[in-house]
């Protein structure tokens, strides 16, 4: 199993969220901790660089979908992902959210795809 590793970069108003290893049941509360302290130093515009995922289980992706919402209803706020593999991220796919979640190839798609916002 690989341990989830978190870290962080500032890109004008907008936190990128670098996220390697495991994301799952048990590790979800890291994020759950690294999100809640972004928002709050930081602002509620975040992006999730999931280039470095090795697996998403579905409650990491509750997760996920929580701050999605959280963020997007205020209307000052977003959360999008960036970098997400259909193998190791497959659960954003089968639940179709891959669809309806704001997603990018990679983290300069999406700080260029979230600079209208900023």
């Amino acid at each position: 199993m690989a341990a989830l590793e978190l870290s962080s970069s500032r890109h004008g108003d907008r936190t990128v969220l670098h996220i390697s290893g495991e994301l799952d049941i048990i590790s979800r509360a890291e994020l759950v901790t690294c999100l809640d302290k972004t928002i709050r130093e930081h602002g509620a515009r975040i992006i999730l660089d999931l280039t470095g995922l090795d697996f998403m289980d579905t409650s990491a992706l509750s997760t996920v979908v929580s701050y999605w919402k959280r963020l997007t209803a205020g209307g000052d706020g977003y959360l999008a992902l960036a970098g997400a593999q259909y193998r190791t991220a497959r659960v954003l796919w089968i639940t179709g959210l891959a669809q309806r979640l704001p997603m990018y190839d990679d983290v300069a798609a999406a700080l260029e795809g979230t600079e209208s916002h900023a």
